[in-house]
């Protein structure tokens, strides 16, 4: 099971398509810093395994998209030690 870490905007690059291109039944996808804004309900992403920074959205004035759970840092840890391996996707 894979965590992929997207921390670049949907509308700067591939890096969320990237990761959903190479998205697995099993993984999980964490959106943080510019990432978040694919949190908004308008990307079709995994139910049940997409989340999301909340103090990153918060940062940026975006609302989480009620499929989206909202994380915290502890939260994130939890997610990096439950999955391998960990992919960040970024360009």
């Amino acid at each position: 099971m894979t965590l992929h870490i997207v921390s670049q905007s949907p509308h700067a690059g591939s890096a969320l398509r990237d990761c959903l291109d190479a998205f697995a039944e099993g993984d999980a996808v964490l959106l943080i810093e510019d990432g978040v804004y694919g949190a908004t309900g308008q990307h079709v992403l995994p139910e049940n395994n997409t989340y999301c920074l909340s103090a990153d959205a918060t940062a940026r004035g975006v609302t989480i998209a009620g499929t989206i759970q909202a994380v915290d840092e502890a939260h994130w840890v939890s997610l990096c030690t439950e999955h391998t391996p960990i992919v960040s996707w970024f360009k």
